[in-house]
């Protein structure tokens, strides 16, 4: 039985025999090609697979260098593949190994630039007023700076607040003041909504701070929270030139098409202020009246020098036989009567102020150029029309001065962009053509390839049958 065994057993030598004729076999021939592609594509892909680098994750966004060094040396030591990214400046590591890494950072107690204060619950018990002050005025900026990173395009930020010392004195009261510096990503620019929100949000989270005295400057030294003076001036002109022509756009595209006019919008805005009070009295009114009257019957104290009299001597006496008259009654003491009034008159008043802050138009000028093409045949009277119907579009005002031309002119035809190879002429009649005998020669290729291997499959296999009976 063992020798048996052992006979039906191949032999070493046998074995690359069988496998040729295996691979002799019709279905086997058939199916090579297919073969080989499956071989190849998985080949492929082993290879993409073995080139291809890890999926790097950033393991925290900002760091010193520092904090940089201690991470990639604490990383190598517990065995995780790091790296710098040489555009941000960033540690990463593959997306599988983040948690895993953060938890190993965490325990050893890194990295220590991570932003993270608890203003109340560090604090110590016995620290003096000026101390927690400065501590919570520093996590007031700390996390005003982490909101401001928060803002698309920003990439760090930085925050400083000016707080006064309290004073009883009124007048020497200072307003607080406080400054953002800021750090864009590479090719970002904070447009003015946003500078204009970083204001805002710094300004009302203190309490006392005034909008114009916060300031942003970004990492290029440009003050970014100018919001007034020149610029603000250069906006609004601007914004009212582009309103006018965008009006005369919707207005003349109807009419004569789009490319076929031009028109340019000068504004001249006065920006000056102007402040002027006036001041008017009314009639006089009535508002009180008191009275007040005295009268003195007392007689009136003696007169004259003391002692005149008293050397005169007495008249002579006379003596009549009838009796002397009764004497007059004698007057009544003279009287002494004071009158008193107070009247009090109120004076009305009329204030007025009169400020001139908003911008005002001054002049409106305003060009429109109409290709002749667009208007062959128009006369003058449409020219006029169209003149007209510009004037009132801008809201034309000839008592400001306001001025509007509109002429018609021939337009210089734009010069045709050169085109590429593919473009040509000769090359789009015949590429359809290239591609249909290419699509066919491809075909007939593939077609000859699969009918020559077959027929050497079946000489091969012809071959086998024919030695196989000489064998026999």
């Amino acid at each position: 039985m063992a020798e048996a065994a052992a006979l039906t057993l191949p032999m070493p030598s046998a074995l690359p025999e069988r496998l040729r004729a295996l691979a002799a076999q019709p279905a086997v021939v058939r199916a090579r090609p297919a073969i080989l592609a499956v071989v190849a594509v998985l080949a492929a892909l082993g290879l993409w697979w073995g080139l291809q680098s890890p999926d790097w994750r950033p393991l925290y966004g900002e760091l010193s260098d520092g904090d940089k060094a201690a991470v990639l040396t604490a990383l190598e030591a517990g065995n995780y593949n790091a790296r710098v990214d040489p555009a941000t400046g960033a540690i990463q590591v593959a997306a599988g190994d983040v948690a895993a890494a953060r938890i190993l950072l965490a325990g050893q107690g890194l990295p220590k630039s991570a932003r993270g204060l608890d203003p109340v619950g560090d604090m110590p018990l016995g620290l003096s007023r000026a101390v927690e002050a400065a501590r919570l005025k520093s996590a007031t900026e700390v996390e005003l700076a982490s909101s401001i990173e928060a803002i698309d395009g920003v990439k760090r930020a930085t925050l400083h607040i000016a707080l006064p010392e309290p004073s009883v004195f009124v007048r020497d009261k200072a307003p607080p003041s406080a400054s953002v510096f800021v750090t864009l990503a590479p090719g970002r620019v904070l447009g003015e909504a946003q500078v204009r929100a970083i204001v805002w949000l710094v300004s009302s989270s203190v309490p006392g701070l005034a909008p114009d005295k916060v300031s942003v400057v970004d990492q290029t030294g440009a003050l970014l929270s100018a919001g007034t003076g020149e610029q603000v001036q250069l906006g609004y002109q601007v914004k009212v030139e582009a309103m006018v022509r965008e009006r005369l756009m919707k207005l003349l595209t109807p009419l004569v098409g789009a490319g076929r006019f031009t028109a340019e919008v000068a504004a001249d805005v006065d920006f000056s202020q102007s402040e002027a009070t006036s001041e008017r009295l009314q009639p006089g009114v009535l508002k009180t009246e008191s009275a007040a009257r005295a009268i003195d019957t007392s007689p009136p104290p003696a007169r004259g020098i003391p002692g005149a009299l008293s050397n005169t001597a007495p008249a002579a006496a006379q003596l009549s036989a009838t009796p002397p008259a009764a004497p007059p009654a004698p007057a009544p003491p003279p009287s002494v009567t004071n009158e008193t009034t107070n009247r009090a008159w109120e004076l009305g008043r009329d204030v007025s102020v009169t400020r001139g802050g908003t911008p005002r138009l001054k002049r409106l000028s305003v060009a429109v150029v109409i290709d002749r093409a667009a208007l062959a045949k128009a006369t003058p009277a449409d020219l006029a029309q169209i003149a007209r119907i510009v004037r009132g579009a801008i809201g034309f005002d000839a008592a400001r001065g306001d001025l509007v031309e509109v002429q018609l002119r021939g337009f210089a035809a734009e010069p045709a962009a050169p085109r590429a190879w593919y473009q040509t002429p000769v090359v789009e009649k015949t590429a359809p053509w290239a591609a249909l005998g290419l699509g066919v020669a491809l075909v007939l290729a593939v077609a000859l390839l699969l009918f020559r291997r077959r027929r050497r499959a079946a000489a091969l296999v012809a071959l086998a049958a024919a030695g196989g009976e000489g064998v026999d």
